[in-house]
């Protein structure tokens, strides 16, 4: 029993692992520079360095090592193990180090950068034999540019994606040893605000004074690790790298162990060098790294704002602009309305569901938009209604003969108010919400029917007998779980029996199966913005 609980624990260690690891394309098709480079990506397990290698990269990639659920902190890492520029040592200096950051709460991608081409399956055989020839020079030579541009791609692809993976585009490092320590030191030179890494790592790196460059105002910080009696003679260009920053007067660590020799990443010889990756990680600690931000990282871009209304009540609010907002042009806008367990005052609740679409880079391009995320206070709700929690489904009587809810009335005119103050196209504005929001994305509609060009309600309702020809302005998807037990479905088809008979514009989702969190499936609808932000009034 014992031993068959052991091998299930472990296979499962095994598979979370395997889910962890995924591995991207650096560039869409041939890498920059080596279209015609078309011999095949192999690897060595058997070799005189002992260690498992890569060689023959073409094509670079990032795999992507995510830390425990909960547990990460919004930094990243980009590793670049080492190998001659021939071969990489994927492991002792790629996976096992990513394996022990994820720990920390770091995110890790490492990096197969582009090598010079092996002739046999034995890259390893061919660097001790080529090493310090006129042939092993010019073969590095042509290859150590093109290993520093994926560096810097790399760099720049993890930024650029920060939203995917929970990460703050302020906090993307780079790590590298030996050849891999050009690739990653190289990075604080040179560098554009895409692919500007926000601290180094450099492990008994190559870094001759030809590639040296100049350390300036906005070069990262750095840390710097090599070992005295390294045999290839590197340990004097760890030392050249941190002279230089110290000189500059920018942020610098390094530590030089006695022995340790050349190639130690993460493998255990018994000697204090074992634990520089202990000292790293109190390095990143130091720098705060490690720390989680007070909110989550990803939705930073998200701008923290209050509407104060006229009789007294304050609204909190989150607001995302366009990338390189042009005031200039005319955007769409969207008023997005969060569910019932999303209310408080903290500001940052409503953005739980739906905020990080928005955030998607091929989101952020196809569709330049200003989104706007109110948070409803805990006493109160968007739609004005009456609810027995005591049955389930949980019954809701909407009642529209009323005024509305302060929240929902308050949400509204704010969009009114964004819309003189900042750059909106008025035939291009928006409504959606989900369960509480999507009764009330009905409800505003009903009430402001000449404002909303489309509207997208999701898992909600509305009041049957009020509702009439004045909402025919909007065009409505309506989104429901067939199996929800907090807000019935037929609410959603009763809305939108109601509104064919109105002759209003509809069309109605319904997943089978699906329970309340309905929103998933919508939100992964292929058109869902699409088909929203084609709307026009």
């Amino acid at each position: 029993m014992k031993n068959s609980l052991f091998l299930f624990i472990s296979l499962l260690f095994v598979c979370t692992l395997t889910a962890q690891q995924k591995e991207i394309p650096l560039y869409e098709g041939a890498a920059p520079g080596s279209e015609t480079s078309n011999w095949n990506e192999g690897v060595s397990e058997q070799n005189s360095w002992q260690t498992k290698l890569v060689y023959n990269v073409t094509r670079p990639t990032l795999t992507v090592y995510q830390p425990p659920m909960g547990k990460a902190n919004g930094t990243a890492v980009i590793i670049c193990p080492g190998g001659a520029f021939y071969a990489l040592s994927i492991n002792s200096e790629g996976n096992d180090v990513a394996t022990w950051l994820t720990q920390k709460g770091v995110t890790c991608f490492v990096l197969k950068y582009r090598l010079a081409r092996s002739y046999t399956s034995d890259p390893a055989a061919e660097v001790n034999a080529k090493m310090g020839s006129k042939e092993f020079t010019e073969e590095t030579n042509q290859v150590i540019p093109l290993a520093i541009a994926d560096g810097k791609a790399a760099i720049a692809w993890v930024r650029e994606h920060a939203a995917d993976y929970q990460l703050l585009r302020n906090r993307i490092g780079i790590i590298g040893f030996s050849a891999g320590g050009t690739v990653a030191g190289s990075a604080a030179f040179n560098f554009t605000a895409e692919n500007r890494p926000d601290f180094i790592g450099s492990v008994y790196s190559y870094i001759p004074k030809q590639l040296l460059g100049t350390v300036g105002n906005n070069t990262p910080p750095l840390f710097a690790v090599a070992a005295s009696d390294d045999q290839l003679g590197l340990a004097p260009h760890s030392v050249d790298m941190y002279n230089s920053w110290v000189a500059a007067k920018k942020s610098a660590e390094l530590h030089m162990y006695a022995k340790g020799g050349h190639g130690f990443g993460m493998r255990k010889q018994n000697l204090p060098s074992d634990q520089w990756i202990e000292r790293f990680g109190d390095w990143l600690d130091q720098q705060g790294l490690l720390k989680k931000p007070a909110f989550n990282p990803e939705l930073a871009l998200y701008e923290q704002r209050v509407y104060p209304t006229v009789d007294g009540h304050i609204l909190p609010y989150r607001i995302l602009y366009p990338a390189n907002y042009d005031r200039s042009k005319k955007y769409p806008l969207l008023l997005f309305l969060h569910g019932a367990g999303e209310r408080g005052k903290d500001n940052e609740k409503q953005l739980t569901h739906g905020a990080r679409l928005f955030l998607k880079e091929e989101n952020r391009s196809a569709f330049p938009a200003i989104i706007i995320f109110p948070q409803c206070p805990e006493d109160s709700y968007w739609a004005a209604s009456k609810i027995d929690r005591t049955v389930q489904p949980v019954k809701f009587e909407l009642d529209y003969s009323g005024p509305a809810n302060w929240p929902l009335q308050a949400a509204n005119e704010l969009v009114q108010k964004i819309m003189k103050e900042d750059a909106v196209d008025p035939s291009r504005v928006y409504i959606t919400g989900l369960s509480m929001g999507g009764m009330g994305t009905f409800e505003s509609v009903f009430r402001y029917p000449n404002l909303y060009a489309a509207a997208m309600p999701i898992c909600g309702g509305g009041d049957l007998k009020l509702y009439d020809k004045r909402v025919k302005k909007t065009a409505f998807r309506v989104f429901h779980g067939a199996a929800d037990a907090v807000v019935d479905v037929k609410m959603s088809r009763d809305m939108v029996e109601k509104l064919k008979s109105l002759k209003a514009e509809v069309k109605y989702v319904e997943y089978p199966g699906v329970n309340h969190n309905s929103w998933d499936n919508a939100f992964a609808e292929p058109d869902y913005l699409g088909w929203m932000f084609g709307k026009k009034r």
